[in-house]
Protein backbone atom coordinates (compact mmCIF):
# COMPACT_ATOMS: atom_id res chain seq x y z
CA UNK A 1 0.00 0.00 0.00
CA UNK A 2 1.62 3.09 -1.05
CA UNK A 3 0.63 6.34 0.61
CA UNK A 4 1.93 9.42 -0.82
CA UNK A 5 4.17 12.11 0.93
CA UNK A 6 0.55 15.12 0.77
CA UNK A 7 -1.50 12.58 2.70
CA UNK A 8 0.93 12.29 4.93
CA UNK A 9 1.76 16.11 5.17
CA UNK A 10 -1.57 16.84 5.72
CA UNK A 11 -2.28 14.32 8.46
CA UNK A 12 0.46 15.55 10.41
CA UNK A 13 -0.78 19.43 9.64
CA UNK A 14 -3.97 18.03 11.36
CA UNK A 15 -2.22 16.37 14.53
CA UNK A 16 -0.04 19.67 15.18
CA UNK A 17 -3.01 21.81 14.75
CA UNK A 18 -5.16 19.17 17.15
CA UNK A 19 -2.49 19.33 19.29
CA UNK A 20 -1.86 22.96 19.33
CA UNK A 21 -6.08 23.53 20.37
CA UNK A 22 -5.54 21.15 23.02
CA UNK A 23 -2.77 23.50 24.94
CA UNK A 24 -4.83 26.72 24.07
CA UNK A 25 -7.87 24.77 25.93
CA UNK A 26 -5.85 24.17 28.58
CA UNK A 27 -7.78 24.27 31.69
CA UNK A 28 -7.79 27.34 34.01
CA UNK A 29 -9.07 27.40 37.95
CA UNK A 30 -10.16 30.74 39.91
CA UNK A 31 -9.78 30.72 43.58
CA UNK A 32 -11.04 33.04 46.20
CA UNK A 33 -9.08 33.23 50.15
CA UNK A 34 -12.28 34.40 52.25
CA UNK A 35 -11.29 36.87 55.32
CA UNK A 36 -13.14 38.90 58.07
CA UNK A 37 -12.67 42.23 56.65
CA UNK A 38 -14.12 41.94 52.97
CA UNK A 39 -12.41 39.08 50.74
CA UNK A 40 -9.06 38.45 48.93
CA UNK A 41 -9.26 39.00 45.50
CA UNK A 42 -10.10 35.69 42.97
CA UNK A 43 -6.65 34.43 41.85
CA UNK A 44 -6.32 32.25 39.04
CA UNK A 45 -3.91 29.22 37.81
CA UNK A 46 -3.34 26.25 35.64
CA UNK A 47 -4.39 23.61 38.41
CA UNK A 48 -6.74 23.63 41.05
CA UNK A 49 -3.83 23.58 43.35
CA UNK A 50 -1.81 26.46 42.18
CA UNK A 51 -5.26 28.72 41.78
CA UNK A 52 -5.68 27.86 45.86
CA UNK A 53 -1.98 28.99 46.69
CA UNK A 54 -2.30 32.16 44.53
CA UNK A 55 -5.47 32.72 46.30
CA UNK A 56 -3.54 32.06 50.10
CA UNK A 57 -1.10 34.78 49.03
CA UNK A 58 -2.94 37.63 47.28
CA UNK A 59 -6.00 37.16 50.44
CA UNK A 60 -2.38 37.52 52.82
CA UNK A 61 -1.55 40.54 50.79
CA UNK A 62 -4.74 42.52 52.05
CA UNK A 63 -5.53 40.86 55.14
CA UNK A 64 -4.18 39.06 58.71
CA UNK A 65 -7.36 36.94 58.94
CA UNK A 66 -7.57 34.39 55.57
CA UNK A 67 -9.64 31.61 55.97
CA UNK A 68 -6.95 29.82 54.20
CA UNK A 69 -8.97 27.31 52.80
CA UNK A 70 -10.16 28.93 48.84
CA UNK A 71 -13.16 28.29 47.23
CA UNK A 72 -12.73 26.92 44.02
CA UNK A 73 -14.02 26.31 40.61
CA UNK A 74 -12.66 25.64 36.82
CA UNK A 75 -15.78 27.08 35.55
CA UNK A 76 -15.25 31.09 34.66
CA UNK A 77 -18.59 31.54 33.95
CA UNK A 78 -19.47 30.58 37.91
CA UNK A 79 -19.49 33.22 40.43
CA UNK A 80 -18.30 33.33 44.09
CA UNK A 81 -20.57 34.17 46.99
CA UNK A 82 -18.49 35.24 49.93
CA UNK A 83 -20.80 35.19 53.65
CA UNK A 84 -19.95 36.00 57.25
CA UNK A 85 -21.14 34.59 60.34
CA UNK A 86 -21.05 35.93 63.50
CA UNK A 87 -22.29 32.76 65.86
CA UNK A 88 -20.37 31.08 67.41
CA UNK A 89 -17.79 33.37 66.34
CA UNK A 90 -16.66 35.44 63.74
CA UNK A 91 -16.32 32.95 60.32
CA UNK A 92 -16.12 33.74 56.47
CA UNK A 93 -16.48 31.16 53.67
CA UNK A 94 -16.78 30.91 50.10
CA UNK A 95 -18.44 29.10 47.43
CA UNK A 96 -18.84 29.22 43.37
CA UNK A 97 -21.65 27.92 41.44
CA UNK A 98 -23.30 29.18 38.14
CA UNK A 99 -25.75 31.84 39.25
CA UNK A 100 -25.96 33.52 42.64
CA UNK A 101 -28.37 32.20 44.49
CA UNK A 102 -26.43 28.63 44.27
CA UNK A 103 -23.35 30.12 45.17
CA UNK A 104 -25.16 31.84 48.30
CA UNK A 105 -27.09 28.53 49.03
CA UNK A 106 -23.94 26.45 49.17
CA UNK A 107 -21.73 28.80 51.42
CA UNK A 108 -24.55 29.15 53.55
CA UNK A 109 -24.94 25.31 54.08
CA UNK A 110 -21.27 24.76 54.46
CA UNK A 111 -21.45 27.10 57.09
CA UNK A 112 -24.67 25.92 58.51
CA UNK A 113 -22.95 22.59 58.39
CA UNK A 114 -20.13 23.82 60.51
CA UNK A 115 -22.29 24.70 63.17
CA UNK A 116 -22.36 28.71 62.44
CA UNK A 117 -25.49 31.40 62.42
CA UNK A 118 -26.28 34.34 62.35
CA UNK A 119 -24.78 34.82 58.70
CA UNK A 120 -25.02 37.54 56.08
CA UNK A 121 -24.06 37.70 52.50
CA UNK A 122 -20.95 40.45 51.78
CA UNK A 123 -20.77 40.09 48.21
CA UNK A 124 -20.50 38.15 44.75
CA UNK A 125 -17.09 38.24 42.93
CA UNK A 126 -16.92 37.04 38.89
CA UNK A 127 -14.83 33.75 38.94
CA UNK A 128 -13.87 34.96 35.26
CA UNK A 129 -13.33 38.80 35.92
CA UNK A 130 -12.95 38.69 39.42
CA UNK A 131 -15.07 41.51 40.13
CA UNK A 132 -17.32 42.39 42.47
CA UNK A 133 -20.62 41.97 41.13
Amino acid sequence: MRISLAVILAVSATVALGLTGVQAQQQRWAAVDPNREVSGPVAWGGTEKQAKERAVEACEKVSKTCANGPATTNDMDDVFAVMCCTRPKLGCAAAAAESRDDAAASVRKNLTEAGYSSCQLRHYMSAGSGKKQ
